[in-house]
């Protein structure tokens, strides 16, 4: 049971990678267009470990040269020359390499931030372009912030690991081997002591690195339980408070919260208190060296000099290791989030469009709006195909409403109409010409489309209304705001139509918005509209003024409506009832009705449910 939840925890840890060598690979491949800064931050680095091994040994020599000058110190000289004269070389050859030493480490700060940043870069513009090519069922199966998450957070982590984590790891290994390698030279069987030492601290490392991970994960997984409950109540105070479901929240809330607290408690407890343990046993290893050496010492198997060496050595070759665990882990997170990056952007991308096509279709290549669908198969995954054999034909200028129960397949003929998804099967055509023939910026260039859900960017009301027409006049807002019947109530705002709104802000209704982003969508005036219960958001007697504005809109216009209340499209050319996929039924609002099916009810149902 043990195990279970821990691969759970470790499966919902997005800071583990599931493939370190392939992405490791991949970054390596990225680098190399930076392949001349690595080498130099690569010999910056081995210089300055190379420095900071050759330090203790310089210190020694010093140490070594002041017990000689001492013990053959006969009173000819000063105290001072002689201690000078002992001292001189070392200590200007230490001064040197300490120059030396921040020279490089400088160097490769300075490089290895360049690096980093420049790898960030490219991934980011690669990425702002990719989500451009991404097909929108990539949005649909994919949450938002999931996405927003490996174009900022998971980027972060590479590039702060590239310029801090990577070059501590690269200098520590440096370290290790250089400070090895001096203290077998100075005493292969002091040495071996040490070695001990370090093998004990290097198993008790990795001990802590696995347990730091697993309760880091625990934390991370009552985190997210947490945080995504609060957002829960957050969004949902109203419907707590009406239904009185204060005390109840309070609970479940208190629950997770010190779910959390407990696991958040041993991930702290790993890193503050189990530490100094592993510090505890490179100080042992530290008392044992001075006491080993100090015997060898006075048997004259070693100088003094070469034990104070051994000393610096034992806790520079300590100290790297025991932070090894945690350079990993930030190098594991920075792995795992340059593996998500991968991950977006190696996903599928929409069919390109053929660069011929753009330049054959300058002009408007839609001018009656006739719509065909001929053997439409598709479905939204291959396991499962909704719609399975469609054929229909839109005449120019017909209002087409699109009926029946949710989740039937209503918007999904408007998905494919505007090529959001790709045929399984079949084709559509505008105008005797193949959807796919058509570049997607002209195809969707002259069809308009106003959605059940709004959406206002941040920026002025006239900066909205004119989001599809970027050039247009104040003159030619107003009078698409006219007919979309929301002129009134922007002139009662401060700033008029210079008023800043978002989709977030409370200062217009979710009512208005809607009417803003009709008054968005008449302002393009295009070809076809496409209208997916528009007028849901708004109150009786402004539907009739929208229904009218809509006619006018409509006017000389292919349009398809999808429709739940079913009075607002009886005046529509053509219905079709859609269900699971199919059209069951086809004609206008009175001969559906004659023929006593599915539409007849679901009308009929209106009535039965208001009475």
């Amino acid at each position: 049971m043990e195990k279970d939840k821990e691969i759970d925890i470790m499966e919902f840890h997005e800071d583990i990678p599931r493939n370190t060598k392939k992405t490791i690979k991949r970054l390596m491949i990225r680098l190399s267009d930076q392949k001349k800064k690595l080498i130099i931050v690569g010999l910056s680095t081995l210089l300055g470990s190379a420095s900071y091994a050759v330090m203790p040994l310089l210190v020694g020599s010093a140490i070594d040269n002041l017990v000689t000058a001492i013990r053959s110190f006969n009173g000819s000289l000063s105290v001072i020359k002689v201690v000078t004269d002992a001292l001189f070389i070392p200590v200007l050859m230490l001064i040197g390499v300490s120059i030396i030493s921040s020279l490089v480490s400088y160097i490769q700060q300075y490089i290895i931030a360049s690096i980093g940043e420049n790898l960030t870069l490219s991934l980011r513009t690669e990425i702002s372009e990719k989500i451009n090519r991404l097909p929108l069922k990539y949005f649909d199966s994919h949450k938002t912030g999931d996405v927003m998450s490996r174009v900022t957070t998971d980027l972060e982590k590479v590039s702060q690991v590239m310029q801090v984590g990577f070059m501590q790891f690269i200098s520590s290994c440096f370290t290790i081997v250089l400070t090895i390698i001096a203290m077998l030279i100075l005493n292969p069987k002091l040495s071996l002591l040490i070695f001990v030492f370090i093998g004990i601290s290097a198993v008790a490392t990795n001990y802590v690195s696995s347990l730091s991970q697993r309760y880091y994960g625990e934390n991370f997984a009552a985190m997210g339980e947490l945080s995504g409950k609060i957002e829960e109540v957050y969004s949902g105070n109203r419907i707590i408070k009406v239904f009185n479901q204060q005390d109840k929240t309070i609970e479940e809330v208190s629950e997770l919260n010190k779910k959390q607290f407990e696991a958040n408690r041993r991930a702290q407890f790993v890193d503050f208190a189990i530490y100094p343990t592993i510090r505890l046993l490179n100080q042992l290893g530290f008392i044992a060296t001075a006491i080993v050496g100090g015997m060898m010492a006075i048997g004259g198997q070693i100088s003094l000099g070469a034990i104070q060496a051994f000393l610096q050595y034992v806790n520079q070759v300590s100290e790297p290791i025991t932070q090894a665990s945690y350079v990993i882990m930030a190098l594991q997170s920075a792995i795992a989030g340059a593996e998500r990056v991968f991950e977006l952007l190696d996903e599928e991308e929409e069919i390109a469009d053929s660069k011929f096509n753009e330049i054959s279709f300058k002009e408007n290549p839609i001018t009656e709006g006739r719509v065909n669908f001929e053997n439409v198969k598709f479905g939204y995954t291959k396991e499962k195909t909704l719609i399975k054999d469609l054929n229909l034909e839109v005449k120019p200028n017909e209002m087409v409403a699109i009926v029946g129960p949710t989740g039937g397949g209503k918007t999904t003929l408007i998905n494919l109409i505007m090529r959001f998804y790709e045929l399984n099967g079949g084709s559509i055509s505008i105008d005797g010409i193949n959807i796919t023939e058509i570049p997607r910026n002209i195809l969707r260039r002259q069809i308009g489309m106003v959605l059940q859900d709004t959406w206002l960017f941040e920026g002025t009301i006239a900066e909205n209304i004119a989001y599809g027409k970027m050039d247009a006049t104040r003159e030619e807002i107003i009078a698409a705001a006219k007919a979309a019947c929301c002129d009134h109530f922007i002139r009662t705002l401060e700033h008029g139509y210079d008023t800043v709104i978002s989709s977030e802000t409370a200062n217009v209704s979710q009512g208005q918005m809607q009417l803003l982003t009709i008054a968005r969508a008449m302002l393009t005036n295009p070809s076809i509209m496409i209208l997916d219960e528009a007028t849901s958001s708004v109150d009786t007697r402004t539907e009739v003024e929208i229904q009218k504005a809509l006619s006018r809109l409509m006017k000389d216009k292919t349009s398809f409506v999808i429709a739940h209340r079913l009075s607002t499209i009886q005046n529509a050319d053509m219905i079709l009832v859609v269900k699971d996929g199919d059209i069951v039924e086809r004609g206008n609002h009175e001969s559906l009705l004659e023929q006593n099916g599915f539409y007849a009810s679901l009308y009929y149902s209106q009535f039965e449910v208001a009475n």
